[in-house]
């Protein structure tokens, strides 16, 4: 057969450097809604496990994050990376703000720093201004699929999703950091990414570090130089550390006990359980709740 000289003749498309670095993660949307401050008129030293993006359609809104005080109106999007404590409030008396909120999680895991200094975030806030820009449009539509809820909404929404975070990157212009993992060839990052996946899907189990280097197929030394060099501690060290995050998340729904919690991540022992999270996050289980 022939070949067409009229496909030999089309030009290809080629991936940007942005949809590039975009490829490296993957967004995954926990909550998202409208909130209205009806009664509630401030929000003292508050915190998220879990990355932000909100779209003010009422305000002025102050906020007081990391020592500094700033005003959002109408229009503005703010982007905060997880654990960020703020305080917020109405700015003006008798004026109820409102926004569209996302709420979700950055993976795979070890990819979240690289995120946050795309996203601009190291040490400080990004705010955006998105009246009548795709931005507002992205947020609408994404409401309007989780309230209508149409067959493919759940797919539609994380794309969205993706497209939001895209433009606010384009408004800012293309990142000058790369997602490349710092220390590390191509064949470590793959066995980087292959480890955390296998560590969050199994973080319900009593995972040890010999199970996971038989995963990747390498030795436990090779896997300890690999996680050291990337993220600066033990693969038994960020064991602990995405059990302590995914603990102090079960205590704060006060559905479960301590030793309920301690099982769910795979401690047959609560004491063990309490010691672990206590060289994590500086305070025992019970005391974290109850704070």
């Amino acid at each position: 057969m022939a070949a067409n000289p009229y496909f030999k003749a089309l030009p290809p498309l080629k991936e940007d450097r942005l949809s590039r670095e975009l490829g490296a993660y993957q967004l995954s949307l926990l909550s998202l809604g409208y909130f209205k401050t009806g009664e509630i008129r401030s929000i003292a030293n508050s915190s998220l496990p879990c990355h932000r993006i909100i779209y003010v359609t009422a305000g002025p809104i102050r906020y007081t994050i990391h020592g500094s005080t700033f005003i959002l109106e109408r229009g503005d999007v703010l982007y905060t990376p997880p654990n960020t404590i703020y305080s917020a409030g109405s700015a003006q008396d008798h004026v109820h703000p409102e926004f569209l909120y996302l709420y979700f999680h950055v993976l795979p895991h070890h990819q979240e720093q690289p995120f946050i200094r795309m996203m601009e975030t190291a040490g400080k806030i990004r705010i955006f201004h998105a009246l009548r820009s795709p931005v507002e449009f992205y947020f609408h539509t994404l409401m309007e699929e989780y309230e209508k809820q149409r067959p493919g909404y759940y797919h539609k929404i994380h794309s969205y999703l993706m497209l939001l975070v895209m433009e606010l990157l384009r408004q800012k212009g293309a990142p000058e950091s790369t997602v490349a993992i710092a220390g590390t060839d191509s064949g470590s990052a793959l066995i980087l990414n292959k480890a955390t996946s296998y560590i969050a899907a199994n973080i319900h189990e009593p995972l040890r570090v010999s199970q996971v280097s038989h995963v990747c197929s390498v030795s436990e030394s090779c896997l300890y130089k690999i996680f050291s060099a990337a993220l600066g501690m033990s693969p038994k060290e960020y064991i602990l550390n995405c059990k302590a995050e995914y603990a102090a998340n079960l205590l704060k729904g006060k559905n479960m006990t301590v030793t309920q919690v301690a099982r769910e991540l795979g401690f047959s022992n609560p004491n063990h359980f309490s010691n672990a999270f206590y060289k994590i996050m500086g305070v025992r289980p019970s005391e974290y709740r109850k704070n």
